[in-house]
């Protein structure tokens, strides 16, 4: 495992994530502006970009405009059909355990919602954990393992935002937040594992915070079925396919 590659990547996410995120929350605590404001919305998002933005001093190949979107969308072929099977899993676990709406999201916004968590808050996240961390990882360690370590980190990164006044986190404990981070990172793994994608775990990613969006969450037995199910098929698909291979 190149480990300089990995420090530099986390040292590089943590500083920039987390000057804009408590920079924001002492913002919003001292009542300079809310979260909602323009600056508050600014600074949010220049934290979120943080993965991508170490991603890209990482790099193994010149950071041309065409090696970068290699990076992003090179896929193996025939293989994106691992998104489209998690992605239907998913929608049916988050629906079903549910079956009701947000109220105050309006249907029509929906497709707006999902290309703003696929590129702006979320997906563009991937291109550092399953692009970076992950892989660097697996090089010492199994994908379990690998995404345990990855999906805690990637748990802690978001400690700030329980700090700032109107943010959405602070209607979630953070010890459970921690647990789906580490569940949804296996997921992301396989879809990366064996796709190959940066681009189709973005559109995961984005799927998922717009499904959180779209529906009230409610903690039952389908949802708990559903996420096992999952977690269990991710981990199926990891060691069938290393026996193939």
């Amino acid at each position: 495992m190149n480990s300089k590659r990995l420090a530099k990547f986390l040292i590089i996410t943590f500083l920039i994530s987390w000057i804009a995120w408590c920079g924001l929350a002492a913002l919003t605590s001292l009542n300079i502006f809310p979260f909602s404001h323009p600056l508050g919305t600014i600074l949010h998002i220049i934290g979120g970009f943080g993965p991508a933005i170490a991603t890209l001093f990482v790099l193994e190949e010149k950071n041309t405009i065409k090696s970068i979107v290699k990076f992003i969308f090179e896929h193996r072929k025939k293989s994106l059909n691992y998104l489209f099977l998690f992605s239907v899993f998913e929608i049916l676990t988050i629906s079903l355990s549910s079956r009701e709406f947000n109220a105050a999201l309006k249907m029509y916004l929906i497709p707006l919602i999902f290309l703003q968590a696929t590129f702006i808050y979320g997906g563009e996240e991937e291109l550092g954990w399953r692009g970076v961390m992950q892989p660097l990882l697996e090089q010492q360690l199994n994908s379990p393992i690998s995404a345990i370590i990855t999906g805690t980190v990637w748990g802690i990164w978001h400690i700030p935002l329980w700090f700032i006044n109107g943010s959405s986190q602070q209607n979630m404990p953070f010890t459970l937040f921690l647990v789906l981070a580490i569940i949804l990172s296996f997921w992301l793994a396989t879809i990366y594992k064996k796709t190959k994608c940066i681009f189709a775990c973005s559109v995961f990613h984005g799927l998922t915070n717009t499904l959180l969006s779209m529906f009230i969450i409610k903690l039952n037995i389908i949802l708990i079925i559903g996420v096992i199910a999952m977690l269990i098929y991710s981990i199926y698909i990891w060691y069938y396919g290393e026996a193939k291979s």
